[in-house]
């Protein structure tokens, strides 16, 4: 049996790529299998774990399977739980304002073209907003 090729960064990256997606029941197993059909090479649970970025995403992915462990096996801090619910937070909220800022170009890209096309130039889009005193309303 022919040894499976390094597990390069694109690799790893596909093993990612299934762990983010995975639905249903976790277990080494399943997943083992599962990459050997996207990669078409077997790698052990050794190997994945070897690469930080994955073992990071796997513990916490099996955490938050099974968050009642016990605190011998829970990584060993009550912070650390603490610390990567902030995380999981922060990433949401990072994925929020990366929607939103994908919104906002892409009616960016209308603005543009509507003023392109009604003639607006640059320079008057970015003309200041006039103010007004009260003394022009009396």
């Amino acid at each position: 049996m022919a040894t499976a090729p390094r597990l390069t960064k694109e690799r790893i990256d596909i093993a990612l790529k299934l762990l983010d997606g995975w639905t249903g029941k976790l277990t080494w197993p399943r997943f083992l299998a599962m990459l050997e059909v996207d990669l078409g090479h077997k790698y052990t649970k050794a190997a994945l774990l070897r690469h930080s970025r994955f073992k990071a995403s796997w513990d916490k992915r099996r955490w938050s399977e099974n968050p009642d462990r016990d605190d011998k096996d829970n990584f060993g801090h009550q912070g650390l739980q603490v610390a990567l619910e902030k995380i999981e937070k922060l990433e949401n909220t990072i994925q929020r304002l990366e929607n939103d800022n994908n919104m906002l170009n892409e009616k960016l890209v209308v603005w543009a073209t509507n003023a392109a096309n009604k003639g607006i130039t640059e320079d008057e889009l970015n003309r200041p907003i006039p103010t007004y005193s009260t003394k022009n309303y009396y």
